[in-house]
């Protein structure tokens, strides 16, 4: 599927709004990212039947799944929150999880990714999308930490032959999200052209210029990124993949005309 816009849509694991309802909202969108927060209430109430439900009466698809939030460091948890959460993308038709690396050093939790991530990542035919932070206390942090897990040893290759150092076979990429970094438009810009055979998402959202403020709408007067510069060359790097829209909740009544103003550039 070719760049597309969607809207990201979470799950109401407390049982406190209607889920159809919530997608029903972005129908005209037509892609969703279905998002999971707390672990432990995903492994206990949230189902597969009743999330997939209003998939087949909304003329929706899901092109990506935000797995809930579970500690790397407590790896029975992760693994059997992440089984889950494949099940249900499989159900979805979507190949793509998104999930964030939490605190940790990579050389302790690589080995176990290798052993039991990636199997079951292959088996299953879906991808990890780990989402960029800049803290760097993640075992992954920023796009860099994550281009350097998915290609190995490609960080320390001549710039011009990094683009499509992807390690063969890799079930690693990254969702590049546009407020968590903290980069100014010039160093987002080059990051869509250096990373590319990384990203295979983006979280859209608009930040204020000193950084505290994150997940403002795209065209917010006091947004510091210009999108339609973002998403033009997104579109000129071959992205094949979904542009999220993830705006804080009291920003959520932009989220359908800005789906629709990004589906317009899109489509030009």
């Amino acid at each position: 599927m070719s760049t597309h816009i969607a809207v990201r849509v979470s799950y109401p694991e407390r049982g406190d709004y209607n889920w159809y309802q919530a997608l029903a909202s972005y129908a005209e969108v037509g892609c969703v990212e279905v998002a999971f927060y707390r672990p432990e209430l995903f492994l206990q109430r949230v189902t597969t039947e009743k999330v997939l439900a209003p998939f087949s009466r909304l003329p929706l698809r899901a092109t990506a799944v935000h797995m809930a939030q579970a500690r790397i460091t407590e790896f029975d948890t992760f693994m059997e929150v992440l089984r889950k959460t494949v099940s249900i993308a499989q159900g979805l038709g979507c190949s793509l999880i998104v999930v964030h690396p939490t605190s940790a050093r990579l050389e302790e939790v690589e080995g176990k990714i290798t052993a039991m991530v990636d199997p079951l990542l292959a088996q299953a035919g879906v991808t990890l999308c780990w989402e960029t932070f800049s803290g760097r206390r993640r075992f992954l942090s920023g796009i860099e930490g994550i281009a350097a897990f998915c290609r190995g040893n490609a960080l320390s290759l001549p710039k011009g032959r990094q683009h499509h150092a992807v390690r063969q076979g890799s079930r690693h990429a990254a969702c590049y999200d546009t407020a968590h970094l903290h980069k100014p438009q010039a160093e987002v810009l080059a990051d869509i052209v250096d990373y590319s055979d990384c990203i295979r998402c983006f979280h859209l959202s608009n930040r204020g210029a000193e950084g505290r403020a994150q997940h403002l709408p795209l065209r917010h007067p006091e947004g510091a990124l210009d999108f339609e510069e973002i998403v033009a060359a997104i579109v000129e790097s071959g992205l094949e993949g979904p542009l999220t829209l993830e705006y804080l909740p009291q920003y959520h009544h932009h989220l359908l005309e800005d789906a629709l103003w990004v589906g317009q550039m899109l489509r030009r």
